[in-house]
């Protein structure tokens, strides 16, 4: 018997002629059914069943593509709901991550898409830099605050010398672009001040016009229960403070204190603080965020304090620690629970002196100066609102910015 040969790779095979015989016996015996052999299709349906088939693949194809679903997105993700997260945490982690680099908030410049100078479809972020900061470090420090939220720069384009273009995906979407342009002329800020008066809802209203007519970002807590919480923290809202519930809570044993019903006691049934967070909302309209009255004992209560975060990032409330103790728990329960939280450095008027409260702003602005921000919290009173009325012009001259308390939020970061 004859060796058979196969084929080299590259070269066509021809079967031999005894090959051919039995292949066309096990055509024509597969070919029939019931002793009818099937006729064949006919080209033209052939045809027609390919087109179909092509028209589905590109159907397909173009459902995929319109849909924003990426070939990254697992089962049970909803591309939608995911993105519409995503825009607002992408301007937040950006704005911090260009102020820390001493961007002012007003050289940070975000257009809608549709909008003139901006994208049909994307997100324009416009940040402003000034000529001492180099756009590298702009861009790898926009770069890793993306990366931390689970996006990636999928693109970038060099203009030119004073102009660089990223442009921002999130699980393969394109959402975002960001321009990165010099400002020669621009000058960074010296470091952000967040000034916070605590104790409105019983102060006069001539007290209120005149903190607001400090001309700065600031934020005013109000403490619910007191006479005039409702209208004082709704007149703040319509002038655009920051407004948080200045919430009452137990403090150390042997301090002087009456709180009321409404405050949160180291006694307080848990099941109880959402609805008391409630009842504290409803009687500080407009409020975004809360932070403690007193409460040197209340904050040290680690399962207290965890049952309040649950309730605020159930609320979507921010939480600031007036921190009346060192012993203070909440903030690792802020982080516990991904809640946005800061934790007030500088108590403004601990006496109410004047050349006291013009030594603690003066702690506040070095250190601004050393770590780029600081929280101040005051209260609404004469010699407090006359050193800021002194002092903050001044600030400013130096090129200190003061910001609303909101935009100094420890974040928690966000998983991929």
């Amino acid at each position: 018997m004859s060796r058979r040969h196969r084929p080299r790779a590259g070269t066509r095979y021809r079967p031999s002629r005894e090959e051919r015989s039995t292949l066309k016996g096990r055509r024509s015996r597969s070919g029939s059914a019931g002793g009818r052999t099937l006729p064949p299709i006919p080209p033209l349906l052939l045809q027609l069943l390919g087109g179909i088939l092509g028209l589905a693949i590109v159907i397909v194809a173009l459902g995929q593509l319109l849909g924003g679903r990426s070939p990254e997105s697992g089962p049970g993700d909803e591309p939608g709901e995911d993105l519409a997260a995503w825009y607002p945490e992408v301007e937040l982690a950006a704005r911090d991550a260009a102020a820390a680099l001493g961007l002012r908030e007003n050289w940070i410049v975000p257009i809608a898409p549709g909008s003139e100078g901006g994208d049909s479809v994307l997100t324009v972020i416009e940040f402003r830099f000034p000529g001492d900061l180099h756009k590298e470090v702009l861009n790898l420090t926009l770069t890793r605050a993306i990366e931390a939220l689970g996006g990636s720069v999928v693109r970038g384009v060099e203009r030119n010398d004073a102009r660089v273009e990223l442009e921002i995906a999130r699980r393969g979407t394109l959402t975002h672009r960001f321009i990165l342009q010099r400002y020669s002329r621009y000058e960074r800020h010296a470091g952000r001040l967040a000034l916070v008066i605590d104790d409105f809802g019983r102060a006069s209203q001539a007290t209120l016009e005149a903190f607001a007519a400090l001309g700065i970002p600031w934020s005013a807590t109000v403490i619910p229960g007191s006479p005039e919480a409702a209208r004082q923290a709704r007149w703040f809202s319509a002038r655009g403070v920051t407004v948080l519930v200045h919430m009452p809570m137990e403090p150390e044993a042997g301090e002087e204190w009456e709180l009321g019903e409404g405050a949160l006691y180291l006694d307080t049934p848990r099941e109880n603080v959402a609805d008391l967070v409630d009842a504290a909302l409803a009687e500080v309209p407009g409020a975004v965020g809360l932070n403690n009255h007193m409460g040197s004992a209340a904050t040290a209560d680690t399962d207290l304090m965890r049952a309040l975060m649950r309730a605020l990032g159930e609320r979507e409330l921010f939480f600031l620690d007036s921190r009346t103790t060192g012993a203070s728990v909440a903030g690792a329960e802020a982080e516990r629970a991904g809640l946005a939280w800061a934790g007030r450095d500088i108590f403004l008027d601990p006496e109410d002196e004047l050349d006291v409260i013009e030594e603690q702003f003066a702690l506040a602005l070095d250190q601004a100066r050393r770590v780029g921000r600081s929280i101040i919290i005051g209260h609404p009173r004469a010699n407090t609102l006359a050193v800021l009325e002194r002092d903050v012009p001044r600030a400013r001259d130096e090129g200190f910015e003061f910001v609303t308390v909101d935009r100094l939020l420890s974040r928690p970061g966000r998983r991929p």
